[in-house]
C-alpha cells in the first residue's frame, strides 16, 4: 500500500485527534485532495532532517478555517500505525511511502493490571497539578483499547519518550514505560510544578 507522508515535529497516536495549520502549497493540495477522496494520509516525526519509520495513518475529522489565500485549519483523527518498506520523493514535493501493517505482538502480561497503576499514578499527578482534564478526555480513556497511548497524550512526554510509546508493539511493555514515568514526574512535582504547563499544552484535542 502507497501513502502519502506529512512530516512533521509530531508524535501522532492511534485514537488521538490533533489540530494542524496547512500553509504550505505542497500539504494544501494533499489536503484538499484528501477532502475530496475521503482518504488520508500519513503523518510520520521529523527530527533534525530524518524522519522516523513508523507513523501513523489519519483521515480528516473537521474543517476549522479555510483561509482567503488557500490555507486551511483542520483537525485529523489517528487511524492505526504503520511502518515505511520505502519512499520516494515525488515531483510535486510530497513523499509517498509503501508501508506495511505495524501492529501490536501477542501480549503474555496482565496488562489490565498494568492499566490500574498506570492510571492510578495518572490521577495524583492530575490531582497534585489542579489541571482540569474534559470529561470527554475521561471518557475516551475509559473507552479507549489502548489506554498507553490516551495517557501519553496527557503526560508530559518529549518527542523522543513519545516516539518510543509509538513504537512498541507491546501494550504492557508501553504500560510499563509510564508507570516508570510517572513515578519520576510525581517525585518532581514535589519539587516544581512546572509540569502542569506542559501538560495543559501538549496540543491533543478530545472532543
Amino acid at each position: 500500500m502507497k501513502i502519502p507522508l506529512f512530516p512533521l515535529n509530531l508524535v501522532m497516536f492511534p485514537g488521538a485527534k490533533y489540530p494542524l495549520h496547512i500553509f504550505e502549497e505542497r500539504y494544501k493540495r494533499l489536503v484538499n485532495k484528501c477532502l475530496a477522496t475521503d482518504d488520508g494520509f500519513g503523518i510520520v516525526l521529523r527530527s533534525e532532517q530524518e524522519i522516523s519509520d513508523v507513523g501513523c495513518f489519519v483521515r480528516i475529522s473537521r474543517i476549522l478555517k479555510r483561509y482567503d489565500n488557500g490555507n486551511l485549519d483542520i483537525i485529523v483523527a489517528g487511524l492505526y500505525r504503520f511502518k515505511v518498506i520505502a519512499s520516494q520523493h515525488l515531483p510535486d514535493g510530497l513523499i509517498e511511502a509503501e508501508i506495511e501493517e505495524y501492529s501490536d505482538e501477542e501480549d503474555f502480561e496482565n496488562f489490565e493490571a498494568l492499566g490500574i497503576k498506570a492510571l492510578d499514578q495518572f490521577q495524583q499527578i492530575i490531582s497534585k497539578t489542579e489541571l482540569f482534564l474534559s470529561d470527554s478526555f475521561w471518557n475516551n480513556l475509559s473507552t479507549a483499547k489502548k489506554k498507553s497511548f490516551k495517557l501519553a497524550e496527557k503526560s508530559g512526554l518529549n518527542t523522543d519518550q513519545q516516539k518510543q510509546i509509538l513504537v512498541m508493539q507491546s501494550e504492557s511493555k508501553r504500560l510499563q514505560y509510564l508507570i516508570k514515568h510517572f513515578s519520576k514526574v510525581n517525585q518532581y512535582l514535589e519539587k516544581s510544578e512546572a509540569l502542569k504547563d506542559i501538560i495543559a499544552g501538549d496540543g491533543y484535542i478530545n472532543e
